[in-house]
């Protein structure tokens, strides 16, 4: 419907016909609140939980690509922004995302902007298990990172910043096939932005971080769907 929670109970407590068909009375929606604070009870690792879950049922390959965006934060108004002495304005999100089903395998979220070979570490090192591949662009140019993926028995398709002409040989060397859908990382964040919109609705950074988490995996859902 296009609409908010709170939009959806106020008219179907007007619509009598609707809550007769869907059996309800007007005192069964929860009130907005409650939902919120339902929400809000649900610790972090649960939703997680279900992330995972639901990049599971799309049946995910076993190459991932690893790309960064950011949401804007500037939702609240100006005057609790002024109160909570928030400066930061967009939230950066970082996440592995996999090639064969386009869906979202694990985000991380933060308000500080940490560079990219610092997330893309945590990212790709806590999902060497899902992998065999992992395409990124020149950010997560990182020899360590390299090393230690190998280490876990992942090919590190990253691509090298440009400082000698041996770097030009090693981006040659890439597997261009592979390489090539790194673009589902950002065809992912483009679906999100143009179905969930480009910004996160919460004040605090946590609540933040849990819609982003439970945004990707409603869209995991519905990439299922339409497998």
């Amino acid at each position: 419907m296009d609409a908010t929670y709170r939009e959806i109970v106020d008219w179907a407590s007007e619509m009598d016909r609707v809550r007769g068909l869907l059996q309800l009375a007007r005192t069964a929606f929860p009130a907005p609140s409650t939902l919120y604070r339902s929400f809000e009870r649900v610790p972090m690792s649960v939703w997680r939980g279900f992330l995972r879950e639901s990049a599971t049922i799309c049946d995910p390959g076993s190459h991932g690509a690893i790309d960064a965006t950011f949401f804007d934060r500037e939702t609240a108004s100006r005057h609790y922004q002024h109160r909570s002495d928030r400066h930061i304005r967009t939230l950066k999100t970082t996440a592995l995302v996999d090639t064969d089903s386009c869906a979202i395998l694990d985000p991380h979220c933060s308000a500080h902007w940490p560079h990219d070979t610092q997330t893309g570490r945590r990212v790709a090192l806590r999902n060497t298990e899902k992998i065999e591949s992992l395409a990124g662009d020149k950010g997560y140019d990182d020899q360590s990172l390299r090393d230690a993926l190998r280490s876990e028995g992942v090919r590190p398709l990253l691509r090298h910043r440009l400082f000698a002409a041996y770097d030009h040989a090693h981006n040659a060397r890439l597997d261009s096939d592979l390489y090539g859908q790194r673009w589902m990382a950002e065809t992912a964040f483009s679906a999100i932005k143009r179905r969930f919109g480009p910004a996160v609705h919460p004040r605090a950074w946590y609540r933040e971080f849990r819609e982003l988490v439970v945004t990707a995996a409603v869209y995991n859902l519905e990439q299922a769907l339409k497998q």
